[in-house]
């Protein structure tokens, strides 16, 4: 915190120092003498007597007050301003953590170059204490408007991925598919601040540096935003130097990975390299049980049980440059390329019972998957600061490139009670599918203060995706032969648009009240093309939305937001905000094609969806406790009122009530609301305690009119992070977690918990070692019950087995000796030397 505070104090001081000193520096014309005298000298810590990089040395004109030169102090305190005039000056040098060091020099003809010597900075008590206590960098920051979870201090993900971080960060709940949600909504996945096509699983979470959870974003970001945004920041250079770390792992259920990584950064360049694998193989079991009832009692009682085996291999590797112009100005490029292949082997048994529980059929389907696919982006950025303090402006290209393919075969083998197969019961299923997409997104961000006590910010975004699907199935069974399926083949094209502009305009209302409001316009263009499968030439059906469209609809693509905050004197502060905010249904939601994964679940999509427009409040409090400022407690009440509901709804086929449809719809209005609480504490030294919990009421509806159907209750969730370190290099933590019974539009989602418990041992500064075991009690089971007039229904289901895994980490690196820097000082030693072989 300290390093990222110290940046942009200096990064301020140097803009202002370099502005004033071309703009104002004397000589030339007018009488003044020439600038041709130099300066240097070292700036040395009076305590350590070693260089202090980045101190800032300005010389200020007596007879004017401006600035005519100015340095910053490289890794050993030398500091060097040539092109100087002639006259009285005088030098001051500033750190943050150091007392101003001010004195005299006087510049005159038989003086045209003086070697200053060593100047001595004093510590300054205050901001060194402050400076130490803070070195040590917390596991969870509370703020107000987010919380911010540093991923290096958690022994528990290391080997892992970006799904085991979500798992441990407070607020945030994992479910069975590895979907992350924010008080039960789906938030949006950011990367460095942009969209990506990345999955979690993908991502190492060695390559995490912190994860950031917005609850409420304001105007500046996506309307689609109203589940929060969690905003993964990756690992990058932030000091001259050179660091990285290779690190291999292993463990039970056929895990594998290794990962490595090497950050440079020296002179105007910083680069960033990194690779990894990951390989997983782990065995799940699922139970169904579902009964169908009619007015006269059950008709139908199906069991069904399935054992399968997962194979999940994730490589890829990132690489980055950023390259400073000027002082002012900094150019980025940065890449991804990221590849799966997955493998899946799971065997479903099932039996069928009539209402007096005599057996009518019985059988198994083998469902065999692959899934292959690369996900790969580049972004050009741009950052430009000017002259006026706080103004700047960035702008930042970003192509997504994502490349899929599936395979699929269902074999169903189906007995009738007396155990001899059915007539149309052998049925052999081939899907093989392909995905294409390719998102561009551009953005441009503006900050602009008007004064010292109003700010105004504003941009301009686009986001186009384009996507096309193609899926071919083929069925055979024993009483016809193998055919194409048109009723599950498709063939689709989408192209999804999104254009938006945004303002935001703060202002300082007293010393501690703030004010803050925002608009956000939205342009909504969503186009699906369906075509058929053998011909694509041929058209089959064609859907769209538009936000606005016209005139009459152009209030649903306004997007305004407001924030209050009021400061104490610390880190306390109370904050009310408001947004509205807008969700647009994913395409598998309103594609009406037949999808099932086995032959008693289908699922169909809704072309007539609408999105959700929703409507969000909050009130945070962010207290630090009085003995210790870094334990501190975040408190929050929220409410959300959501229009259109989308909505998952189950229904037995009219045709054969053995088989459960699966759709979406859009319900009547409905609110949620709740109270969340964080609490960090240190307990002892050496310990940190992060406890977080809410207590949520949730409303579900579907339906309008009498036909209407509402469900809601509370959910209580809870998580628990607790790290400490031991002598002799020893830390433990543990992470446990809770989450209560979920309301559902037609049932509930039962209660699921599991611990995890880590130890790790440092051997140096370069080695370290850590073991983890997942879910010790091995009670993390995820499952929902549907329970309506016409079908009870009990489905459960394990995301992974318990697990051991084991890592081992080298770090290396210099983080204060710049490698570039070596060419630089032997010209300065001989200045006519040129350039040989051994330069670098």
């Amino acid at each position: 915190m300290i390093t990222r505070v110290r940046g942009i104090a200096l990064l301020f001081l140097l803009t202002f120092v370099v502005l004033t000193t071309s703009a104002q520096r004397p000589g030339g014309p007018g009488g003044q003498r020439p600038a041709i005298a130099r300066v240097y000298g070292r700036v040395l810590d009076a305590t350590t007597r070693k260089g202090v990089e980045f101190a800032t040395v300005s010389l200020i004109s007596t007879r004017n007050d401006s600035v005519v030169g100015g340095a910053l102090a490289e890794a050993n305190g030398d500091f060097s301003m040539d092109r100087l005039p002639m006259g009285p000056f005088h030098l001051r040098i500033a750190f943050l953590g150091y007392k101003t060091l001010e004195q005299d020099v006087m510049i005159t003809p038989d003086r045209i170059e003086q070697d200053l010597g060593n100047l001595l900075l004093q510590p300054e008590a205050v901001l060194l204490k402050e400076a130490e206590v803070s070195a040590e960098r917390a596991q969870s920051t509370l703020q107000v408007d987010r919380r911010v979870y540093n991923v290096e201090k958690d022994l528990a993900v290391r080997g892992g991925t970006g799904v085991d971080v979500m798992k441990n960060v407070p607020g945030l709940t994992v479910d069975a598919d590895d979907n992350v949600q924010l008080r039960n909504n789906t938030p949006q996945i950011f990367i460095d601040g942009r969209p990506t096509v990345l999955t979690l699983e993908q991502i190492p979470a060695d390559e995490i540096e912190r994860v950031e959870v917005i609850t409420n974003p304001g105007a500046a970001f996506d309307a689609s935003s109203s589940g929060g945004i969690i905003n993964v920041v990756l690992k990058k250079s932030t000091r001259p130097g050179y660091n990285g770390q290779v690190q291999l792992g292993v463990g039970t259920n056929g895990r594998y990975q290794g990962n490595a990584s090497l950050n440079v950064k020296g002179g105007r360049w910083a680069w960033n390299l990194s690779g990894n694998g990951n390989f997983t193989d782990n065995n799940t079991q699922t139970g169904l049980l579902r009964d169908v009832f009619l007015p006269e009692g059950v008709a139908s009682r199906f069991r069904q049980s399935g054992a399968s085996d997962n194979e999940r291999n994730n490589f890829g590797g990132r690489m980055g440059v950023e390259y400073k112009v000027s002082n002012r100005s900094t150019a980025s490029l940065s890449g991804n390329v990221r590849g799966r292949a997955y493998r899946t082997d799971e065997l479903l048994t099932f039996t069928e019972r009539d209402g007096a529980d005599a057996l009518i059929g019985s059988g198994d389907q083998r469902n065999l998957g692959e899934n292959s696919g690369t996900e790969s982006s580049v972004q050009a950025g741009f950052k430009h600061k000017t002259p006026r303090e706080g103004r700047e402006w960035n702008t930042d290209l970003t192509y997504n490139l994502s490349r899929r393919e599936s395979d699929q075969v269902f074999n169903t083998r189906t007995l009738d009670g007396a155990g001899s197969p059915v007539a149309g019961g052998t049925r052999d299923q081939v899907s093989k599918g392909t995905t294409d997409s390719d998102q561009f997104t551009w953005q441009f961000d503006m900050t602009d203060p008007r004064n010292e006590r109003t700010k105004l910010e504003y941009g301009l975004r686009t986001n186009v995706r384009l996507e096309r699907s193609i899926l071919n199935v083929t069925v055979d069974s024993d009483t016809s032969t193998a055919m194409a399926d048109p009723m599950l083949s498709n063939d689709y094209r989408i192209d999804d648009i999104v254009n938006a502009a945004y303002v935001n305009w703060t202002h300082k209302l007293s010393e501690h009240w703030g004010v803050q409001a925002g608009l956000r316009a939205e342009q909504t263009r969503f186009d699906v093309d369906i075509r058929d499968v053998t011909d694509p030439t041929i058209r089959r059906q064609q859907f769209s939305y538009r936000y606005p469209d016209g005139t009459k609809d152009l209030a649903k693509a306004l997007f305004p937001s407001l924030y209050f905050s009021r400061k104490w004197e610390g880190s306390r502060e109370l904050q009310f905000n408001f947004s509205r905010k807008i969700r647009r249904p994913n395409f598998f939601q309103v594609m009406p094609f037949i999808m099932f994964a086995d032959s008693r679940n289908q699922r169909i999509g809704n072309p007539a969806l609408a999105p959700e427009f929703i409507t969000l409040a909050e009130a945070n409090h962010l207290l630090p406790f009085k003995k210790n400022p870094r334990n501190n407690w975040l408190t929050s009440l929220f409410a959300r009122y959501t229009e259109n509901v989308i909505t998952g709804f189950a229904y037995p086929l009219a045709e054969d009530d053995r088989i459960l449809v699966n759709t979406f719809v859009n319900g009547n209005p409905s609110w949620t609301y709740g109270w969340e609480n964080t609490v960090r504490l240190e307990p002892m030294k050496n310990a940190q305690i992060t406890l977080g919990g809410t207590v949520q009421h949730v409303e579900v509806a579907y339906g309008s009119g009498v036909a209407a159907i509402r469900n809601n209750g509370w959910q209580v969730n809870g998580k628990v992070n607790f790290n400490m370190k031991l002598p002799k290099e020893w830390s433990v933590q543990v992470n446990g977690e809770y989450e209560g019974r979920r309301p559902q539009p037609q049932g509930y989602a039962i209660p699921n918990w599991g611990i995890d418990l880590s130890t790790g041992k440092d051997f140096g500064k370069h080695w370290s070692a850590q073991v983890m075991v997942n879910d010790v009690f091995y009670t993390r089971l995820w499952g929902t019950v549907l329970d309506t007039p016409m079908l009870y229904q009990e489905t459960e289901r394990r995301r992974e087995m318990r697990f051991v895994r084991a890592t081992l980490t080298w770090k290396f690196g210099e983080q204060d000796v710049s490698l570039f820097r070596r060419k630089q000082t032997r010209e300065r030693r001989d200045p006519g030397a040129g350039s040989g072989e051994g330069d670098f």
